[in-house]
Formats: structure tokens, C-alpha cells, sequence
């Protein structure tokens, strides 16, 4: 057992020599090819990136445009011996100090900050399988009633008669749907140990902390005159948002966008180790949903998939570094993908290939076979942290929308329990095999 035990010794010893013997150039090839590489699997969808970054033997450098690159105007810099510490930046600072930070020019010239995450505290001694773990959940939509799902277009709405067997109407909203499942999942993770934080915190609020109506009661008006005063809009638009838009309007031009930008500011604020994204999927096939459709499938979302557009302001070409010099694109594709394995296995669903949706084919790209597809939505572009944003199941599906229909509390559904089960058990299994 001696000689087993030194001959495995000596194996771990030979095999780090070649990591402290390689030379300066060697290692920094490898990053050059690492870094590029990764570019071209996950972040650039059209290949037409390349006039925006590049990658050589003294680091990373981001360039406005494929102008200034000829010109060799950079907009920000790290060098190879400072992406730790940009890593580290982009984890635990505050989204203010790392704006500033790029801003610079030169992480060199970056001022340290002072980290602001928050210590995780356990309520109990005794030691659980998610003690220790902070986890964001975002239930995905904001309506709470069946005009917000009509307003938002999650709305589900089957006349009585248009299925057989069934002598009832079927209408149910994917926001109702997304915070049962959230509130079920965060109890899951709660008694494993875990911190939870919700960007909804109630079923009739928003990422703002109130509802849709209280904001447009107190907020719009204040807003549509701050982006008139620093010119963001003229004032034909400006009355034109007070006087004659509709409350579809509002929501759709103005509130949808602003909510999303809030839900990824409170999750960075909270810094989780990963963020839970929830959302029920339908078939985009299916024009209209007025009636119900046979596909049935799951899938996940993570970040990548970048147009040109996708790096036209600065603020854009900052969250490409990050996605570029963090693993939380690599660590996002391993949790979703145990995720969506525990989707099919719980919910008795298929999981999609591209295939099997035109915006799996023409919008994202596949980041494994399981899936997993890289795809430029808001939060897989601005949240900081690595996360799943999941897809079960179509709700328009003529067996998925029966099951959905039942229980006015949809915390009580026995489908969206069936839900919740499958990311806890998807999450408990990237815990676990990460740990191990």
C-alpha cells in the first residue's frame, strides 16, 4: 500500500513540473489560443468581432471599432499578469467601480476596491449540502394577473371546446407560473442551506419592488423627463409618451428594457455563485396560441452568441471582456447543462436540438449537445455571475396545458411543483460533481 502511495506522489510531482518549467512565450501562446478560441466556439455568432479585441503575447485589448484597431486606439488593456485580478474585479466590486475601472483605459491604472460581497452567515451548525452558497433566482416575466400576461404576450388562452375531453376554458400567465416555481425552488434550496435572493420578491411586484401600475403611477412621468432633459428624446416624443401612449405602450417602449437593466443590477449587487433564470417556453410555431400545439420540448440558455451591434457602446465591449476573461461562460454551459438533463429525466420532456426551433438555428449557437445554446438575451449578457436561464416544457402543449390549468394557487400545481424538483435536483448535482 506504501508503494501505491509513493508511486501516486510521484506522479502528481512529475506531473506540475511541466506547468513551472514551461517558458513565459509557451504559456502565453496557450492563453492566445484559449482566448481566441473561445471567441470564436461561443461569443461571435457572425464572425465579426475580430475589428473589437485583440489577443497577444502581452494580453488582452479592446478596441471601439475596427477603425481604431488599424489606428491602434485602444479602449481598455490587461495584461497577461493582471487577468486574475480583472477576474476578481468583475466578481466582487460593484458595477459603478468596474465601469470606472474600464473607463481608465488600463486595468494597470485601476484603484483597488473594496470587495462587497457579503459574508454568508449559516443558520444552523450543522453542516448542508448548500450551506455556504448564495443563489439568485430570477422568475422570469412580471404579470400577476391575466391582463399583465395579455399586456406582455404570456398569456395562455384556450376556448372552451378547442380541446377534446376538456369542458372548460384553459388560461393561465407565465409570470403567475415562473413565481410559483421560484417560490417552490427557493424553499428546496433554503432547507439545503443555501441564501437565497429573488429579484421578484412578491407575486404583484417587479424587479423595482413594486407593481407595473404603482410604477407607471409614480415613476414614469419622472423618467420620460429625465431622458428628455439630457436629450435621449425630443419633445414631440415626450408628449407624445404623456399624452397618447397607450399602457401597452409603456410597458413595451419604455418598462420591459428598464426592468431587465434593474433585475441584472440587483443580482451583481448580491453576488451570487449562481444565478437560477426561470421561464416556461411555447411554440413559436403556433401562431397566435389560440390553440393548442403537440411540440413539447426543453432547453437552456447561457450567454454568447454576440452580433456587431451586440459591442456598440462601451458599456457592451465591457461585458464581452467579461464574458471573455471569467469562467462564468464555462461554469453557466456545465450548470445548465446539469439542469437540463434533469429536465428531461423529472419533467419526461425532450430536450430541444436546433432543429427543433428556428431561433435555436438563426440565433444561438450550440455550446454543447445537450440542450445548451449560447444566446444574446439581457440577463445571459449582464448578469455577473454563472447561470441557467431555463426552458421547460411548451405551455401550449395540448397535455402541458391541461396540467398547467389546474389550481388557481400554482404554488399547489403538481406540474410546476414537478418544475421547481427539476432545476433543485439539476442544481444539487453541479454542486455536487463541482465539489467533488
Amino acid at each position: 500500500m506504501f508503494r501505491n502511495k509513493f508511486n501516486r506522489l510521484l506522479i502528481v510531482l512529475f506531473a506540475s513540473i511541466p506547468s513551472i518549467i514551461l517558458s513565459q512565450d509557451t504559456l502565453n501562446a496557450y492563453k492566445i489560443s484559449y482566448y481566441n478560441n473561445k471567441v470564436t466556439k461561443y461569443l461571435d455568432k457572425e464572425k465579426t468581432l475580430s475589428g473589437f479585441y485583440t489577443v497577444d503575447k502581452n494580453g488582452i485589448k479592446i478596441y471601439a471599432s475596427a477603425k481604431d484597431k488599424q489606428a491602434g486606439k485602444l479602449e481598455f488593456k490587461v495584461n497577461w499578469n493582471k487577468v486574475d485580478d480583472l477576474k476578481l474585479l468583475f466578481k466582487s466590486c460593484s458595477s459603478n467601480h468596474i465601469k470606472e475601472t474600464y473607463a481608465k483605459g488600463d486595468y494597470d491604472k485601476a484603484i483597488p476596491c473594496v470587495p462587497d460581497m457579503k459574508l454568508f452567515v449559516g443558520s444552523s451548525l450543522k453542516k448542508k449540502k448548500l450551506s455556504g452558497y448564495r443563489i439568485a433566482i430570477d422568475a422570469g416575466h412580471t404579470a400577476d394577473n391575466m391582463e399583465g400576461a395579455k399586456m406582455e404576450s404570456r398569456h395562455i388562452c384556450f376556448e372552451k371546446g378547442c380541446i377534446k375531453d376538456v369542458t372548460d376554458s384553459i388560461e393561465f400567465a407565465e409570470g403567475i407560473l415562473t413565481f410559483a416555481a421560484a417560490q417552490l425552488l427557493k424553499e428546496k434550496l433554503e432547507e439545503d442551506g443555501a441564501e437565497v435572493f429573488m429579484t421578484r420578491k412578491t407575486l404583484n411586484s417587479t424587479a423595482f419592488g413594486k407593481s407595473y401600475d404603482e410604477w407607471l403611477k409614480n415613476d414614469f412621468k419622472k423618467y420620460i423627463d429625465s431622458i428628455f432633459k439630457i436629450g435621449e428624446i425630443k419633445s414631440d416624443k415626450r408628449n407624445w409618451y404623456l399624452t397618447k401612449a397607450t399602457k401597452q405602450d409603456k410597458f413595451r417602449l419604455i418598462f420591459r428594457d428598464l426592468e431587465l437593466q434593474k433585475r441584472a443590477e440587483v443580482v451583481n449587487n448580491y453576488h451570487p455563485d449562481f444565478t437560477i433564470i426561470i421561464h416556461y417556453n411555447v411554440d413559436e410555431t403556433n401562431t397566435g396560441w389560440t390553440k393548442p400545439g403537440k411540440k413539447d420540448f426543453d432547453m437552456a440558455f447561457v450567454g454568447g452568441a454576440l452580433y456587431r451591434s451586440d459591442l456598440s457602446t462601451s458599456h457592451k465591449r465591457m461585458e464581452f471582456l467579461r464574458l471573455l476573461v471569467t469562467d462564468d461562460l464555462e461554469s453557466s454551459i456545465s450548470l445548465s447543462s446539469s439542469v437540463v438533463k434533469s429536465f428531461e429525466k423529472e419533467l419526461q420532456v425532450k430536450t430541444a436540438t436546433q432543429k427543433d426551433a428556428k431561433y435555436l438555428r438563426e440565433s444561438c449557437i450550440t455550446a454543447n449537445d445537450n440542450g445548451v445554446y449560447c444566446r444574446n438575451l439581457f440577463l445571459t449578457h449582464y448578469v455577473h455571475s454563472p447561470l441557467v436561464y431555463g426552458e421547460t416544457l411548451y405551455q401550449d402543449n395540448i397535455n402541458e396545458c391541461k396540467m398547467l390549468n389546474k389550481e388557481t394557487d400554482k404554488t399547489k400545481n403538481e406540474r410546476v411543483k414537478q418544475v421547481a424538483d427539476a432545476y433543485y435536483k439539476g442544481i444539487l448535482n453541479y454542486v455536487d460533481t463541482n465539489s467533488k
